[in-house]
């Protein structure tokens, strides 16, 4: 399993290192793909099969919303949103008249998926996007790399305390603090040792890495949550040694937003 772990990241990482390199329409296709894969998967966790009317939905609106990011056409995000809804609510209606069929909750599982997915992928294009967004994407994927390694290596050793045994068993209070703890260390020594290469001051450095690793933390949770309760033990299959698209990326969820609004905030763009 770790030698599966270690091929994959080796395969993987340099592919998301060369697209945030070029960004632009290279950044925004690898986006549409990975998201693309990943709602594929989340229409199996929560079971509306992929060549459902609800599925193709899906698809299309985390495509669609991507594509609005791309072109910085965000007056065009709520009206997306409440077509998405209309569809959803006609769709219920006809469910309901033709078939007496009510699926008010699976039609709203269904939309939760693209805010789930297209939101919060999208700031990671949004990110990508600032004038100097290749670096700041790059400490983003840096922080998670550092925070998930360090807690996966820690975890397994020393793991002794569980840290959510009800939503994800595996994970110890030792590796969680490693993950952090490791991650604020790199990002420190890094402004005080490379101030032109890492531009942030230590402070923020130690913000910085303190949020993604907590917001990386709560993003792994969500996804695991979403998991136990439709009993599926991975997203899927398609990275050997990880899982599913979701289970690598579920702790850049909740963390791409809150670098985007630190960066904002600091006021670097």
């Amino acid at each position: 399993m770790l030698l599966l772990r270690i091929l994959s990241a080796l395969v993987g990482i340099p592919v998301i290192i060369v697209g945030i390199y070029y960004g632009g329409p290279w950044f925004a296709l690898l986006l549409l793909l990975i998201i693309n894969v990943a709602i594929f998967e989340y229409n199996q966790v929560i079971k509306i099969g992929n060549s459902s009317f609800l599925a193709v939905v899906n698809h299309l609106g985390v495509s669609f919303y991507l594509i609005i990011i791309y072109l910085e056409e965000y007056a065009l995000i709520t009206p997306l949103f409440l077509v998405l809804l209309f569809i959803m609510f006609v769709n219920v209606l006809f469910n309901m008249e033709v078939e007496e069929k009510q699926s008010f909750s699976e039609s709203a599982t269904a939309l939760w998926g693209v805010v789930y997915l297209g939101v919060l992928f999208g700031y990671l294009l949004m990110l990508r996007l600032q004038p100097e967004g290749a670096l700041y994407t790059y400490a983003l994927f840096a922080g998670i790399w550092i925070h998930d390694t360090m807690a996966y290596f820690i975890g397994v050793k020393w793991g002794i305390r569980k840290f959510a045994p009800q939503i994800s068993p595996k994970k110890s209070v030792e590796g969680s603090l490693a993950g952090m703890g490791g991650t604020i260390i790199v990002f420190f020594s890094a402004a005080i040792l490379f101030p032109e290469l890492f531009a942030f001051p230590p402070a923020g450095a130690i913000i910085l890495a303190l949020g993604i690793s907590v917001f990386a933390q709560l993003g792994d949770l969500m996804e695991s949550a979403l998991k136990r309760q439709m009993q599926v033990k991975d997203s899927g299959s398609i990275i050997p040694g990880h899982g599913g698209v979701l289970d690598r990326f579920d702790s850049i969820m909740l963390a791409a937003p809150f670098a985007y609004y630190f960066f904002l905030l600091a006021g670097m763009f």
